[in-house]
């Protein structure tokens, strides 16, 4: 058995080990090739790879990575660096800055080491590229100052961007190597992006070869394109590896005396800190865009899976959905059209929907409408009749709210509509049933006490009101008690049907209760209304009503009438009419009389 899969322990040992390892070359390189006038190294990667490693990390297993990083720091800086007393506090400041930034990236961002977004991005270079740098450089340059007789400002301008430059350009490349990210890409790439990626990584490297192989022409700008184009098209991939080669290529050239440095004044020390603010620059720029590029590229696919998600709810709706212009214009049409309204959506698309809406109902639609756009945060009701493609008129209900764009400007409104002809048509049946005798079919009490009032306050003065008249059959309880109930009740709806043929459509026929019926005859003068019931009472006396033994009842009937004046209450004219009843029934029934 794999001893490292048996101990745990033995695994975190090796893994500590190997950045030890890997600390102390990176050290000793930018101590021999970067260090000049027995100065601090103008580039330090090795702050990078101990970074990487705690980040990758849990910060349970830190010190046995710090611990064994310590020696080989100081044995790095005792052979290549300062010698004396500043080789001991200068490798503890190094790895110090390395865990204090790991620290801190950790605290600020805790899911730090994707490169995903530009806020982790944001945090890494706020931490990494300047307040860790610019902080450990202040001890440092102490140091050297004190120990080298170097000024102070000198002395932490280079500690300073050798380390923020390291941290910057080489600490994501080792850190998405220890996750596994680099090889998870590869991995998942396939072939044709795989293709695509040694191309545009093969155009970075000839770019830089091009810019950095000779010192004639200053093509500093060269690499930049190819570099542009690889995080374009592979991402926060393309963005990293495109700097690393970058600084792989320029770098060691430049130390060597080429590349368009060398048209500079100055030292070698001069020209690699323009070179480390030249590979600033481009850091400061990809890796924030490539982090953007992942944001807007991760937002499109969830706006993908949330449109795909948007259309199968709406296919599946019965409600209809719609998108109005400003102009009423349709934007846009759920598939549920064509099932309630037989209109494909590509028929109704472009078109103006009011057209489809009852000329009754479209004042309401309109105000609706109206008051949605002037209170974009409001949401409005509308019932409507709309003209279905077979002809047939449908009660549909609308909810409708504005629709706002990226300025808040209101651009249309969205509405979804439902078909509510069936409630509609219950509501009627129901308000029909409340309004209703159920024996005679007339109307009731009710309808008849909300009419009568209205009548009462309605019209100019210009026209008589009309008259209200008061029937009751007579003797009807003796038909009730010799016939029975059931053709009680044959004669009820037999007097009924002759109301309903002896008045005109637009006069109220109702049923008070028991044997008590009243009509308002509207605009008749008393004499009139007094013909009328003459006509109900000797039509009502010729009536034949066969009971169950298929014998013949007879019925009479009495009436009173009284008019009706402009502002006299409901309760008032009823009563008056009641006089007159008393009267035709005291005189001996079967007659109409007028009130007083």
């Amino acid at each position: 058995m794999d001893r490292s899969a048996a101990h745990p322990g033995f695994r975190h040992f090796r893994e500590a080990a190997l950045t030890s390892i890997a600390y102390f070359p990176c050290a000793a390189a930018t101590l021999i090739l970067t260090r000049f006038d027995g100065g601090v190294a103008i580039v330090w990667l090795a702050s990078s790879v101990l970074f990487a490693a705690l980040c990758a990390r849990p910060r349970r297993r830190w010190t046995g990575i710090v611990l064994l990083c310590l020696p080989t720091a100081m044995l790095a800086s005792h052979l290549f660096g300062m010698r004396g007393w500043a080789s001991i506090p200068l490798p503890l400041i190094c790895v110090a800055e390395a865990v204090f930034a790991a620290w801190l990236i950790k605290r600020a961002y805790p899911r730090f080491g994707r490169f995903q977004s530009v806020p982790e991005v944001g945090w890494f270079l706020a931490i990494g590229g300047f307040a860790v740098p610019a902080t450990t450089a202040l001890l440092a340059a102490w140091c050297v100052h004190q120990a080298r007789g170097i000024s102070f400002g000198i002395a932490w301008r280079d500690w300073y961007a050798g380390h923020a430059l390291g941290l910057v350009a080489f600490a994501p490349p080792m850190l998405l190597t220890l996750r596994g990210q680099t090889r998870q890409w590869i991995a998942t790439a396939g072939s044709s992006r795989m293709r695509e990626a040694l191309v545009l990584i093969g155009l970075v490297a000839a770019a830089s070869l091009a810019a950095f192989g000779q010192e004639r022409i200053p093509l500093v700008i060269l690499p930049f394109m190819p570099m542009i184009a690889a995080t374009l098209r592979l991402g926060r991939f393309g963005a990293i590896v495109s700097i690393v080669v970058l600084l792989a290529i320029a770098l060691p050239l430049s130390i060597a005396g080429h590349g368009p440095t060398m048209l500079l004044r100055g030292d070698i020390a001069v020209r690699l800190q323009v070179l480390q603010v030249y590979f600033a620059s481009i850091v400061l720029i990809l890796l924030p865009l490539a982090a953007e590029l992942r944001t807007r590229r991760r937002l499109f696919e969830r706006m993908n899976a949330a449109e795909a998600l948007h259309r199968v709810v709406l296919d599946r709706t019965s409600d209809i959905i719609i998108r109005l212009g400003v102009d009423g214009t349709l934007r846009y049409a759920s598939p549920s059209t064509e099932r309630v309204w037989g209109y494909r959506p590509d028929e109704l698309t472009g078109r103006i929907m009011f057209h489809l809406v009852s000329a009754e109902d479209l004042p309401a639609v309109l105000e609706a409408r109206r008051r949605v756009l002037a209170s974009p945060d409001e949401t409005a009701i509308a019932e409507y009749r709309v003209l279905c493609k077979d002809g047939d008129w449908i009660w549909m209900e609308s909810h409708m709210r504005a629709v706002l764009d990226e300025k808040g400007a209101v651009i249309g409104n969205v509405s979804i509509v439902r078909e509510v002809t069936g409630r509609r048509k219950l509501m009627e049946d129901l308000t029909h049933q409340a309004m209703t005798d159920p024996l005679t079919g007339l109307y009731n009490r009710r309808a008849f006490e909300e009419a009568l009032p209205a009548l009462l306050a309605s019209g100019d003065g210009s026209e008589a009101l009309g008259c209200v008249a008061v029937f009751d059959l007579d003797h009807f309880k003796r038909i009730n008690d010799r016939f029975g109930h059931a053709c009680g009740d044959l004669v009820l709806q037999r007097f009924a049907d002759v109301l309903r043929a002896s008045v005109r459509e637009g006069d109220l026929v109702s049923r008070l209760g028991g044997e008590e019926f009243a009509v308002v005859l509207g605009g008749m003068g008393p004499e009139q209304a007094r013909l009328v019931c003459e006509r109900i009472r000797k039509r009502t006396e010729r009536a034949e009503v066969h009971d169950r033994a298929d014998g013949i009842i007879h019925v009479t009937v009495s009436a009173g009438i009284a008019p009706l004046a402009r502002g006299q209450g409901d309760d008032e004219a009823l009563r008056n009419a009641d006089l007159a009843l008393y009267r035709a029934k005291n005189a001996g029934r079967n007659r109409s009389e007028l009130a007083a």
